[in-house]
């Protein structure tokens, strides 16, 4: 009789440890499944550039996927473990080399996006399986399934937190996106040796298991050790020419390319800026603006990180303090640190005093005149002192930034505003009335807004559209244009809070340029305002853009596909 209590409290020590390790499990599961949706989603708005729709696609693609997994495990027949842990193994490696996978792809494939999206479904078909097979494999040791039931589906639901937070604020930021998945596809692989291990007696064939996990985890700490040369070498395939820089902040993706004197940013894919026409862009973004106001004292740059419209804002002499905001400081860092670019931006974010705020607040901050010999090229800038303007680089969101600037900062007598084109919901919302709005109540009565504004030509919906926001947001916007070579015919807005027009007329009387430029002339400058007959036919039903209603997203995607 006093073996029965003994066979009992061991019996209910086991279950109690089994249900443990099944519940750790389903946490970890639900950590590395979360990883995996947003590590594919965050590299497919890296390589294809649009992160609304590849972060709603690619996450909605996996649900489906989930759901199909769990209506067709009902399949998979016994020996369920066996089978669990082999579904584990087979998730770390797919999963684990998804990142190069689509990688690869993208270097090597014009529809790449048909492998990252059918890796997508791969991933969340396995994950489907999961859950409903731990849920079968529990039964066999819960007496009552309610008792455990809700303890393995909660762990999944914090895991998908965890996953989420730990993605965000810790792996994004710090980890390559391909070593991320290989990361998580080593932890699906501990999950499945842990597993092992715990359950060695009754596994079916666990020698033929624990060599499934040895080679996969072998294959995986090789991928490792090889993904930063092997996804340069690929990433090297997709550029003209080479690669001197390349760098995933949490924001973007950011390559520079240079051969011999050209020099090219591109953004998540998309160019930014080549050496060799730059300056137009530039050019034509800046100085109307500042030669309208004829005296801006107070500069406000929103976005611009690489300093190169900073670099034509301080050719004005009139100018004493520039706040420049740009949500990401690997930007600026390159704009300050990389020598072509020091270059290319006359050291427009060194020969300043440059404080860098963080979004943890707005402040005004000290402001000074610094003096200092310059630290720049010899080749361009003499070892005499000179004073220059006060330079103020924030990193945080433009939007964030408009709202909490206190009343004593604001004033600012001409704005700039130079984003990326509003490909994403982040962006669209810097190109809607709300924003437009809050730029306006922080000009001086007096003051001027430039909008960066995209092609008029291959995307006129796009171009009418920034006018209208612009109009509706109580600025007097009128548009210009001009060809850069590297984008084609390219446009922006000029806007001003007191509702005066700025037109061409407004430089009649300006015979030479009243500061150094490389391509820009009065007869240009005049003539960027006329647009030919015709050109903004059918553009009446544009609507303007406006952050609950971002019809933005949906001109930029047809006009370039078109």
């Amino acid at each position: 009789m006093g073996s029965t209590p003994n066979s009992g409290e061991g019996h209910t020590r086991r279950y109690a440890s089994a249900r443990l390790v099944l519940a750790g499990s389903m946490l970890v599961m639900g950590v590395a499944g979360m990883i995996y949706e947003y590590a594919l989603s965050a590299l497919g708005n890296n390589l294809i550039g649009s992160s609304h729709e590849q972060i709603f696609v690619i996450i909605g693609l996996m649900m489906f996927a989930m759901g199909v997994g769990a209506a067709v495990q009902p399949r998979i027949r016994p020996p369920l473990l066996d089978k669990f842990l082999w579904i584990e193994i087979l998730l770390g490696v797919i999963g684990g080399l998804s990142g190069l996978i689509v990688y690869t792809a993208y270097g090597y494939m014009a529809s790449y996006e048909v492998v990252l999206y059918a890796v997508a479904l791969v991933i969340g078909l396995l994950v489907g399986f999961e859950v409903p097979l731990l849920i079968r494999i529990n039964e066999s040791y819960a007496g009552e399934l309610r008792s455990n039931l809700g303890q393995i589906l909660s762990m999944d639901y914090i895991g998908s937190l965890g996953g989420a937070l730990l993605f965000a604020y810790v792996l994004l930021s710090r980890v390559p996106l391909a070593q991320i998945s290989l990361a998580v596809g080593l932890v699906s692989v501990a999950v499945a040796g842990a597993g092992l291990w715990y359950f060695w007696s009754i596994v079916r064939r666990p020698r033929l298991i624990l060599v499934g996990v040895a080679c996969a985890a072998g294959v995986l700490a090789a991928a490792w050790w090889y993904a930063g040369a092997w996804t340069a070498a690929v990433e090297q395939r997709t550029y003209e020419d080479p690669i001197v820089f390349r760098d995933t902040s949490v924001y973007q993706h950011a390559v520079l390319t240079e051969r011999g004197d050209h020099t090219r940013l591109y953004i998540n894919g998309h160019l930014q800026f080549s050496s060799r026409d730059e300056a137009i862009y530039h050019e034509l973004l800046v100085h109307p603006a500042m030669l309208a106001h004829g005296g801006a004292e107070r500069v406000l740059i929103l976005g611009g990180g690489d300093g190169l419209a900073l670099r034509e804002v301080l050719k004005h002499g009139s100018v004493r303090e520039v706040v420049l905001v740009d949500i990401d400081p690997m930007i600026t860092r390159l704009g300050a640190e990389h020598p072509r670019l020091i270059e290319m931006n006359r050291g427009s974010m060194l020969d300043a005093r440059v404080s860098v705020l963080t979004a943890a607040g707005i402040t005004p901050g000290e402001s000074i005149t610094p003096e200092r010999p310059s630290t720049l090229r010899q080749s361009f800038l003499s070892e005499d002192r000179y004073a220059v303007a006060d330079v103020r680089a924030v990193h945080v969101d433009a939007e964030v930034f408009l709202r909490g600037l206190p009343s004593g900062e604001r004033g600012f007598d001409v704005a700039i505003c130079d984003f990326p084109d509003p490909r994403s919901v982040g962006l669209a919302k810097l190109y809607s009335v709300g924003f437009y709005t809050r730029l306006r109540d922080v000009l001086s009565p007096d003051g001027l807004v430039a909008v960066q504004s995209t092609s008029p030509y291959h995307a006129a919906e796009v171009f009418v559209c920034i006018g209208k926001t612009l109009r509706e947001a109580g600025l007097a916007a009128t548009p210009y244009r001009q060809n850069v070579p590297s984008f084609g015919e390219w446009g922006w807005h000029i806007a001003a809070a007191d509702g005066r027009r700025v037109s061409g007329a407004t430089f009649r009387g300006l015979e030479t340029m009243p500061v150094a430029v490389s391509y820009l002339t009065p007869g240009v400058l005049r003539g960027a305002f006329e647009f030919g007959r015709g050109w903004f036919d059918g553009a009446g039903s544009v609507r303007a853009n406006t952050q609950m209603r971002p019809v933005i997203l949906d001109y930029d995607r047809r006009s370039w596909r078109r």
